[in-house]
């Protein structure tokens, strides 16, 4: 019995702690817990600086790339410039204005009413922009412009309408985006994105726990999340960082990064940070970003300019700009629209009163399109000449503004007739039917200003989906008898200097020859397999007589024709053999187009201009292509050929242009190869020129003339959309004259000669002697009549 209470006794103190061992084990949780606490401490402060180093780093950075944009020139009309109502209806609309019934009293609207067309101009920047927002009312009688009024009804001289974006240089992204400043938002866009997002934003301190907590138990009951309960920060944080995948995990990681960031920042900036970066809606593949690019898309006008409706409209588009488009959806989108009208009435930032107007007000939408989407030929060649200058980085991230001295007029009109006249010609030459299936005909069309050399149109191909290569660049082909003015301008140029060249009036045998050309024996024919005998030599390049330019080749010499022909403009490489003035070297259509605009600029060689200015994001210039001019053939040379060529058209190879239904003057000449495979026309007054060719890539032959191709391809153009000041004539240098010749002898005509021509020359190069050819005849008649006389007294 003893014993086992002892054994009891025992088992009890074993089982009762020490009083000093309890205390140590104690310590030692203390410690564990106090550890664990110091090790989660450490990894809360580095994870905090991890995500305070993150958020800082990024929004100190860059936050956009913005893509560069390349544009047309501007377009400016006076009373009596040709213009087509439906092309600048189509103009408005692809610059995003709207199309309204009402008179456009805000800026971003038109009006169109058969030949009236009512627009309330934006402002906008560019290098040729007037200051100021105007309404215009423009009336459009015949395809022409004739009166031009503002909205007091006084007729204004001119009016001028914004470039047209032709490209973006994207990045990866594919984002457009127009950046705002807080200060320039709208207070009461302001009002309506807090009220549909956050009207607490300015008192919580990046997160607001009771919508947490609100969205928390809805999600909990759905077993998934159905609501975000996110606060601008919030979604700030969610744009820039994390994406748009809706896990707790993002949501653990958007906490902390919320109130970071609005400890780190005013609130101020955020807001302004969020208002540029939100997503709202698409336009094909590129995404709309910001609501400045958003009211440009939605509304053709800056935010500024948007109704309370329509700024509410915007609002209700960050919820789901899908769902509510208005574009696909207008009816949600409306609905929408009241329930922000309804949430800033109830928080007093509208009245009932502006509630009930804004909700009456219709959708007048601008036409969702952005910018010029043909001119892609010009676009690729714009891009290749940016890249000399500016990486692939820089395009794309920048916000460059590249202006470039296209006519979207002109470029339209011009894709166009050279795709229908093509397929016309398809359908009625057997040839080209038959070739169709196999081969598309192709074509390349160029027009520019001789005076800068700005390029206006350019036309690479028939089709650009088809084929990206641009004939007008990259292509080198015969140019035919489009080479010949220079052959006669080298022997113009010679005879001024005193040589013995050439004058429009010397006579050259159109007879059988024969030379030698690379040590063998070349006999070239005329196309009409005839021989006229002695031309002039502005018979000879008005009716393209073949002979007789190669004999104008051997008298200006044909090393001299090349060096003309090179400060004309023409740098491909060319060699001194006779078929070189029939035109069988080859060259590009840009290079044709500045030779021939330095003969009609008056011997001024302009270079190709197709950038003009390259602006940054803050419209600051950064480049700027100047007008280049220098003297290439002297103006009295200039002249003469402007004027023999004024005559291809009014009775030469281009006579048909008349037929065609061209009228005014200009200058051209045709140009048709050997066995018709290239078919050319360059034509052109003192403002506008432009190059035509038909032909096939594979160089089969066409059947085709330059008369019959190509000519008619650039009547067409220029007789609707480019003709400009047709009545101009070339400018008359000082040190020209005019003589009465005979035709057969070249020399000056006498009473006895049968023909009798007015001809022009540089002073010092006229001919000084009788026609000989008739003179003989004359003194014959004299002489037998003082015979008969003689006789008679006898």
């Amino acid at each position: 019995m003893m014993v086992s209470k002892k054994r009891k006794a025992a088992d009890r103190r074993r089982r009762k702690p020490a009083r000093g061992r309890g205390r140590t084990g104690r310590a030692r949780r203390l410690k564990r817990l106090a550890a664990a606490a110091a090790v989660m401490a450490v990894v809360a402060a580095a994870v905090s600086l991890y995500l305070y180093v993150e958020v800082t780093s990024r929004f100190e950075s860059r936050l956009w790339a913005l893509p560069s944009g390349i544009y047309s020139s501007s377009l400016t009309l006076t009373a009596g410039s040709p213009v087509d109502a439906g092309y600048l209806s189509r103009r408005l609309d692809r610059c995003g204005y709207a199309r309204t019934g009402d008179d456009p009293d805000r800026p971003g609207q038109y009006r169109l009413k058969g030949g009236l067309l009512e627009v309330s101009l934006r402002p906008f920047r560019s290098p040729a922009a007037e200051p100021g927002i105007r309404w215009r009312s423009l009336r459009i009688v015949n395809r022409r412009l004739a009166e031009i009024l503002d909205r007091a009804g006084d007729r204004r001289d001119r009016v001028m309408f914004e470039p047209e974006l032709l490209a973006s240089l994207q990045g990866p992204r594919r984002e457009d985006r127009q950046i705002l400043m807080i200060e320039d938002v709208p207070p009461v866009f302001l009002k309506a994105i807090l009220a549909a997002e956050d009207s607490r934003f300015f008192s919580h301190s990046g997160v607001d726990f009771r919508a947490v907590v609100r969205a928390a138990l809805a999600n909990v009951r759905q077993g998934k999340i159905v609501q975000g309960g996110s606060t601008i920060t919030q979604q700030t944080v969610k744009n820039l960082y994390l994406g748009n995948q809706r896990t707790w995990w993002r949501k653990l990681r958007e906490l902390p990064m919320a109130l970071i960031l609005d400890l780190r920042y005013e609130k101020e900036r955020i807001l302004e940070v969020y208002l540029n970066q939100v997503y709202l809606g698409q336009r094909g593949t590129e995404a709309v970003c910001g609501f400045q690019a958003a009211a440009r898309f939605y509304f053709g006008r800056d935010l500024d300019d948007l109704s309370h409706s329509e700024q509410a409209v915007l609002a209700g588009l960050i919820r789901s700009p899908g769902r509510y488009n208005p574009f696909r959806h207008p009816e949600a989108a409306l609905a929408r629209r009241d329930q922000v009208l309804d949430a800033m009435v109830q928080r007093g930032w509208l009245t009932d009163e502006e509630r009930r107007l804004a909700s009456l007000e219709p959708l007048q939408l601008a036409s969702g399109e952005k910018g010029f989407g043909k001119g892609r030929y010009l676009v690729d060649f714009v891009r290749a000449d940016l890249s000399s200058f500016y990486d692939d980085q820089v395009l794309q991230e920048e916000g460059l503004k590249i202006f470039t001295t296209l006519d979207t007029q002109l470029q339209e009109r011009a894709e166009e007739v050279l795709r229908t006249r093509l397929a016309a010609l398809e359908r009625s030459v057997p040839l080209l039917a038959r070739n169709a299936s196999r081969q598309p005909l192709q074509g390349a069309v160029l027009f520019s200003r001789p005076l800068t050399g700005a390029v206006l149109a350019m036309v690479g191909g028939r089709d650009y989906q088809d084929t990206q290569f641009n004939r007008t660049t990259q292509s080198r082909r015969q140019p035919g008898s489009c080479f010949k003015p220079f052959v006669y301008l080298a022997g113009f140029e010679k005879a001024i200097n005193g040589g013995e060249g050439l004058t429009p009036g010397a006579v050259l045998d159109d007879a059988p020859i024969t030379l030698i050309s690379a040590g063998k024996s070349w006999s070239p024919m005329n196309y009409d397999r005839e021989f006229r005998g002695p031309v002039t030599v502005r018979q000879a390049l008005t009716d393209s007589i073949n002979i007789p330019a190669v004999r104008a080749g051997e008298a200006a010499g044909f090393p001299q024709v090349i060096d003309l022909a090179g400060r004309c403009g023409i740098s491909s490489p060319m060699q001194p053999w006779p078929s070189l003035a029939l035109g069988t070297q080859e060259v590009s259509v840009l290079e044709l187009a500045t030779a021939y605009g330095t003969i009609a600029n008056g011997g001024l060689r302009s270079e190709p201009r197709i950038i003009e200015e390259v602006w940054n994001a803050a419209d600051e210039p950064l480049q700027s292509r100047e007008v280049e001019l220098h003297r290439a053939v002297s103006s009295r040379a200039a002249f003469l050929m402007n004027k023999i060529l004024q005559g291809v058209l009014d009775h030469g190879t281009a006579r048909s242009s008349r037929k065609l239904g061209y009228r005014g003057n200009a200058a051209g000449k045709t140009g048709t190869t050997d066995d018709t495979r290239d078919a050319w026309f360059v034509g052109y007054t003192p403002d506008l020129l432009g190059v035509v060719w038909v032909g096939y890539d594979d160089n089969r032959r066409t059947g085709l003339t330059g008369a019959t191709g190509a000519l008619p391809i650039w009547v067409d153009i220029v007789s609707t959309a480019g003709a400009r000041n047709r009545e101009a004539e070339f400018r008359r240098p000082s040190g020209i004259v005019k003589r009465r010749i005979d035709p057969l002898s070249g020399q000056l005509a006498v009473r006895a000669c049968p023909r009798r021509l007015e001809e022009l020359y540089a002073s010092g190069t006229e001919p000084d002697s009788d026609c000989e050819l008739h003179s003989r005849e004359r003194r014959g008649w004299f002489k037998g009549l003082f015979r008969r006389k003689k006789n008679a007294d006898d």
